[in-house]
C-alpha cells in the first residue's frame, strides 16, 4: 500500500497520527507499505522530511517498507538510496520529471548512476502522466539486462498494453499497477499485483482490508470471491471520483473515519467541476441536486446521484471537513 503523509495545522508531519495510522494497516493485514510515493505527496516534501518519514516508518512497521527516492536531481535521489540502505527493503524510483520528453538515453543513464549506488532492490515507477518522461518497454529490459537488483516496476500509465509489454519483455520482474480497480483481474492481465493508493479505510467499507482479501482470493484460485470483494472496493472509488476532492484529500478524510483524530482542516474549501470553490457540507447537499445552490444543509427528499447510494455506507456527512491537510490540498492527483 501507498502510504499517506499526514500532517499538523502548521505544516509539520503528525508522526504519532503516522503511528496510528501504520498501526492501523498492519492490523489490516497489509504486509508491504510504500513510503514518500505520490500518495505521500513527496514532491512537497524536503530531502530532511522524507528521510525522517523512512527512519520513523522502519522503527513502527513490522513488514517490508519501500521508500520512494525519486527526485529531479540525480544527487538527491542518491543521497536518498544511502540513506534508505540502512532503513529500507526495496526503493522505488520515478523518473526524472519537470524536463518532458527527455531524451530517453538520458533517462537510462539517470537510472544508470542511481542504481550503481546501492545494493539495495529497486522497483522502477513509470507514471508518464506527471513525469512526461515515459519509461519504455525496451529501456526497462535494457536496464534489467544490466543490473540484477533491478526487481520489478511499478506501472501507472493507462496503456495496458505497455504493462504487460513489461511483463513480456522481463518475465523475471515484478510488475505492479497503480490502479484500484484491477486487484481481482492481476492473473488475467499477466502481472503480480496492485500498488493501492486508496490510503485508508472506511468505517463501514474496510478499504485497507479489501486489497488484501483481493489479493488472497486470487491468488487462491476463487475468481468469484475475488470479484465479489473487487465490486465492493470499486464502490470507494467510484465515490473518490465523484466528489470535488483531490483523492489524497478523499483518502484523509475517509482514514479519519477510523482514526479519530487524524488531521484535517477544519475550515479548507473543496473545489467543484465547475470550478467553483465550497464547502463540503454545502457540496453534498449540492452533489444531489447537480449544482451548487445555497449553503445550507438540509436533506434532499429523492438523492438520484449514483455517489448518494453509496454515501449511504459511507460514514462522509455533512459535517465532514473539506479537505484534509495536504500540501497542496487543492491540487488535483487523479491516478497512482
Amino acid at each position: 500500500m501507498a502510504i499517506l503523509t499526514p500532517f499538523q495545522t502548521d505544516g509539520r508531519i503528525d508522526f504519532a497520527a503516522l503511528g496510528d495510522y501504520l498501526d492501523l494497516l498492519a492490523a489490516a493485514g497489509v504486509r508491504s507499505i510504500l513510503v514518500n510515493g505520490t500518495t505521500a505527496e513527496f514532491a512537497s516534501l524536503t530531502d530532511t522530511e522524507r528521510r525522517s518519514v523512512v527512519e520513523y516508518c522502519r522503527g513502527r512497521w513490522p513488514g517490508e517498507l519501500i521508500t520512494h527516492i525519486g527526485s529531479t536531481a540525480i544527487g538527491e535521489a542518491i543521497a536518498l538510496a544511502h540513506h534508505a540502505h540502512d532503513h529500507a527493503d526495496r526503493l522505488a524510483a520515478i523518473s526524472p520529471y519537470f524536463f518532458a520528453d527527455a531524451p530517453e538515453t538520458g533517462v537510462e543513464q539517470y537510472f544508470t548512476d542511481l542504481i550503481t549506488t546501492t545494493t539495495l532492490p529497486v522497483v522502477l515507477y513509470n507514471f508518464p502522466r506527471h513525469t512526461q518522461n515515459p519509461l519504455s518497454p525496451d529501456l526497462v529490459a535494457r536496464l534489467a539486462a544490466r543490473f540484477p537488483q533491478l526487481c520489478g516496476i511499478k506501472a501507472s500509465g493507462k496503456d495496458r498494453a505497455i504493462t504487460q509489454a513489461f511483463k513480456a519483455r522481463c518475465p523475471h520482474l515484478q510488475v505492479f499497477v497503480g490502479n484500484d480497480r484491477i486487484g481481482a483481474q492481476i492473473a488475467e492481465i499477466g502481472v503480480d499485483g496492485v500498488v493501492t493508493g486508496a490510503g485508508g479505510p472506511v468505517a463501514e467499507l474496510p478499504v485497507a482490508e479489501l486489497p488484501v482479501a483481493i489479493a488472497a482470493a486470487a491468488r487462491a484460485g476463487d475468481q468469484a470471491r475475488a470479484d465479489s470483494l473487487q465490486r465492493n472496493f470499486d464502490l470507494y472509488s467510484n465515490t473518490r471520483k465523484s466528489l470535488p476532492f483531490t483523492d489524497i484529500a478523499f483518502a484523509k478524510a475517509a482514514l479519519a473515519q477510523r482514526l479519530p483524530g487524524f488531521p484535517l482542516t477544519h475550515a479548507a474549501a473543496a473545489v467543484g467541476h465547475d470550478g467553483r470553490t465550497v464547502s463540503t457540507g454545502s457540496w453534498l447537499h449540492a452533489r444531489h441536486h447537480d449544482r451548487y445552490p445555497r449553503l445550507h444543509l438540509s436533506r434532499p427528499t429523492r438523492p438520484h446521484s449514483a455517489a448518494s447510494d453509496l454515501r449511504r455506507q459511507l460514514p462522509i456527512t455533512t459535517s465532514t471537513t473539506a479537505c484534509a491537510i495536504s500540501r497542496k490540498p487543492l491540487s488535483r492527483t487523479v491516478d497512482r
